[in-house]
């Protein structure tokens, strides 16, 4: 099958990227021809090990290329110049990201194939239009929304991550959905990591609990409560080191509060700020910490929870974010409600007193992550459905008329 994934931007080794690269992978192993389609591409700083072996194809951005912001419009550019660029069909165009979708609509009329969109992050416009007080903004918003369901109806499927990205996507979008989790690599997230190497780097002791996030700095990972929890634990008697680890890039000021938050609650010493892991560090962070941290809300997934539970860490997830939708309390995680450092603080403190508990959670959760969610079996249900809707498009009309169920 021919198969070209549309990203508007492979730039970091974020969650979104990962999967359009490690989804590219796994069907290029299956045999399909994959080609992946973007308008700005750093080969140096997103997942080069990856990508080494995929056929990364950059266009350029379109008009305006010094234009960032509002940034549905600098999409809207980019799309328009990447559909006029591509001449080659593809039986299956696979957007990855919000606008991608749009190019991938044109496409379809211009060169035939079938739309299947991998909505990591359902764009609500309409959303954005009420919340913001910039009367240009708001009329743009609502303009994007109007334009976007029109798009959103030349869509063959919609793919999400969790019920309740599905559920979002519905509220917004007309159209066919279904709900794949994504996974991880087995042979990369395992048990076995420099535990000491990491510990030492951040002078962490082997008897001190530690803590560790991991990611891209972003208002919506809320690590303010990751913060004021270590500082409730602190008037508690309970002394908690928590890693803070990922890229500044995109929201610096963000940053610079957690920062100030840390230096007003006092806790210089067990709060840490460190830069961007690399990727073939993270299995050793992963090794290092007693407890991975994921507070995150409004987040579709999660797959940082799972790469964690695969190499045998125990996990404190928020119910905020979507990877909640397959764990269990208390079996091969610790839930909590979002926003609620209080709550977080009692969970710590159950695994900070309980070290046989924090085992069995553990094993429990690398025996799911590494059965059931990885990114062969993430590939597998993709192609089935990549599958079933070229199959479709290429039955002549009265065998789609035979094969279809009668209407009420």
């Amino acid at each position: 099958m021919k198969i070209a994934l549309i990203i508007h931007e492979l730039l970091i080794e974020g969650g979104g990227e990962r999967q359009c690269v490690c989804l590219a992978h796994a069907l290029a192993e299956n045999g399909h021809d994959v080609r992946i389609w973007t308008s700005a591409y750093d080969p140096d700083n997103c997942f080069p090990e990856i990508c080494r072996d995929l056929r990364v194809e950059q266009v350029q951005r379109g008009r305006w290329p010094w234009l960032r912001w509002p940034w549905f419009v600098r999409g809207y550019l980019d799309m328009v110049h990447l559909t006029d660029a591509i001449k080659e069909g593809s039986q299956v165009w696979s957007p990855q990201h919000w606008p991608a979708q749009w190019g991938a609509v044109w496409l379809k009329r211009k060169l035939g194939g079938a739309v299947v969109w991998n909505c990591n992050d359902v764009p609500n416009f309409y959303l954005k239009s009420r919340q913001t007080r910039s009367p240009l903004l708001k009329a743009l918003y609502r303009i994007y929304y109007l334009l976007d369901r029109v798009q959103n109806r030349r869509v063959d499927m919609t793919l999400l991550v969790s019920e309740w990205a599905e559920r979002e996507h519905r509220a917004i979008y007309p159209g066919p959905t279904r709900v794949v989790h994504p996974g991880i690599d087995p042979t990369q997230f395992r048990p076995g990591g420099d535990r000491i190497r990491v510990r030492r780097r951040f002078a962490c002791s082997d008897d001190e609990f530690l803590l560790i996030w991991l990611g891209i700095f972003m208002p919506h990972r809320r690590l303010e409560d990751g913060i004021e929890a270590v500082s409730r634990l602190a008037s508690r008697g309970i002394r908690v080191r928590l890693v803070l680890a990922g890229s500044d890039r995109s929201f610096p000021q963000y940053v610079d509060s957690l920062k100030a938050l840390t230096h007003k609650r006092g806790l210089q010493q067990q709060i840490i700020f460190a830069d961007k892991v690399a990727d073939e560090e993270i299995r050793d962070f992963y090794s290092a910490c007693d407890a991975f941290l994921f507070p995150n809300d409004r987040q579709t997934w999660g797959l940082a929870v799972l790469e964690a539970m695969a190499c045998g860490c125990p996990v404190l997830v928020s119910r905020g974010a979507g990877v909640h939708e397959v764990l269990t309390d208390q079996v091969n995680a610790l839930l909590f409600p979002p926003r609620d450092p209080v709550e977080l603080a009692n969970k710590i403190e159950v695994l900070v007193k309980n070290p046989v508990q924090r085992r069995e959670m553990a094993q429990n959760g690398m025996r799911l992550a590494r059965e059931t969610y990885n990114w062969s079996h993430f590939a597998e249900q993709i192609e089935a459905v990549f599958s079933g809707i070229v199959e479709f498009n290429d039955t002549p009309p009265q065998m789609v008329f035979a094969n279809s169920s009668p209407r009420p």
